[in-house]
């Protein structure tokens, strides 16, 4: 089944290391974009031209180092292999790996706000591995695991928003390496305060519930460090955290005017919290106060207004 590691095109795998061969495979599609991930045991080698129109972008996810054209890789950096091109690869003992497969043009489209991004030469080179710090690499293979195992949990019942809000994080992490190397300080094209005042109203006037940075960059034409910058200077608070502190206000706000029979969880869900645990302990740290005792001063309040 490991032929079938990717999702593009068949691999030629040779099993090295002695031993029963177990694991799980996955393949996923969120729009155009591709994405496999999966688990083997036992050291192989893999050969082949993993896809013939689309950039593959991996990362190893967990376990030992594996050799790429005979480079090292260590888990969390990011594999960057043109279309046919062939790899040749040697994987040591119980390896966890991520790949996704996108269109050129949609990886260019998704990384409009950083030009000199778009130019890096590894979009031009056939094959390359980009390392990072350590500790910076395997915080992002955790953040990739932790979001691939989230698509897996809601799977076929997601929706096309939820869709598109997972391919562009996913986009966002498998180009981070990039983007950290080839940095882009764009002219200002609003000042910061409209900029913050834009994404504000914006966030308002669509109830959104579920926002990314990348998001909101791409919607106003800016990259996402104009505006951590933008939200830095005029409100001393990240974007992620200004919108996350937004929808807690709106489900305090929800919980003091509920109406009979509207839960905690109910109004969690309904304000774009599926974790209701956090929401709870992110609630009390805000308001200083559990939601639940906000929801029984709202049903004081109700009866002495009876």
């Amino acid at each position: 089944m490991l032929r079938d590691a990717v999702q593009d095109a068949p691999t030629e795998i040779v099993q090295l290391e002695h031993g029963k061969m177990v694991g799980e495979l996955t393949h996923l599609t969120l729009g155009r974009l591709g994405a496999s991930s999966g688990i083997f045991s036992r050291g192989l080698r893999s050969r082949g031209i993993l896809s013939e129109g689309r950039l593959m972008l991996g990362m190893m996810l967990d376990g030992a180092p594996a050799l790429f054209q005979n480079v090292e890789a260590q888990p969390g950096d990011l594999i960057i292999i043109q279309p046919r091109y062939e790899l040749y690869a040697r994987y040591f003992g119980i390896n966890v790996y991520a790949s996704i497969f996108v269109e050129p043009e949609e990886l260019f489209a998704f990384l409009g706000t950083e030009p000199a991004v778009q130019d890096a030469a590894v979009w031009r080179q056939p094959f390359t591995v980009l390392t990072a710090d350590t500790a910076v690499a395997r915080a992002r293979a955790a953040g990739l695991r932790m979001l691939l195992t989230a698509i897996g949990r809601e799977g076929l019942t997601m929706s096309a928003e939820t869709a598109e809000y997972y391919r562009r994080r996913i986009l966002e992490l498998m180009t981070a390496p990039v983007i950290d190397r080839w940095r882009y300080r764009p002219i200002p094209v609003r000042s910061a305060l409209a900029l913050v005042r834009d994404v504000d109203r914006f966030l308002i006037e669509t109830g959104s519930k579920r926002a990314h940075l990348s998001d909101l960059a791409h919607q106003f034409g800016v990259s996402p460090r104009a505006l951590q910058r933008a939200f830095a200077d005029v409100l001393d608070v990240p974007p992620m955290e200004f919108f996350r502190r937004t929808r807690l206000g709106h489900a305090h706000t929800a919980l003091l005017t509920a109406a009979p029979g509207d839960t905690v969880t109910g109004i969690a869900v309904d304000h774009g919290f599926a974790d209701v645990g956090r929401f709870a302990r992110d609630y009390q740290a805000l308001f200083d106060e559990l939601p639940s005792e906000t929801l029984r001063r709202r049903n004081v309040i109700v009866r002495r207004e009876a």
